[in-house]
């Protein structure tokens, strides 16, 4: 997973601002990556219907999938964020 998290890394320090509308699309970001590397995939993934999405694995994917696009530390911070944005269980 070293090369997604270098790519990851060079498109997060790239941007110079980041507007508030950017959670939606970083979400959206980390589940195409989900679809490409099988160890993220592990943490994150589409629903089979493709109108949902499951966290399969919270430590992992806050460990190792959420630092490469947020500044969030905790599971809850991450819902919060989602239910802000109107994501429901």
């Amino acid at each position: 997973m070293c090369n997604s998290h270098q790519a990851a890394l060079t498109l997060r320090s790239t941007s110079p601002q980041r507007p508030k509308s950017e959670f939606p699309t970083k979400l959206y970001a980390i589940l195409e990556l989900a679809d490409k590397i099988p160890e993220v995939a592990e943490a994150i993934t589409w629903l089979p219907h493709g109108r949902a999405f499951a966290i399969r694995n919270k430590d992992t994917f806050m460990k190792e999938v959420v630092p490469l696009f947020f500044n969030q530390t905790q599971i809850r911070s991450f819902n919060r964020q989602l239910h802000l944005w109107g994501f429901h269980r």
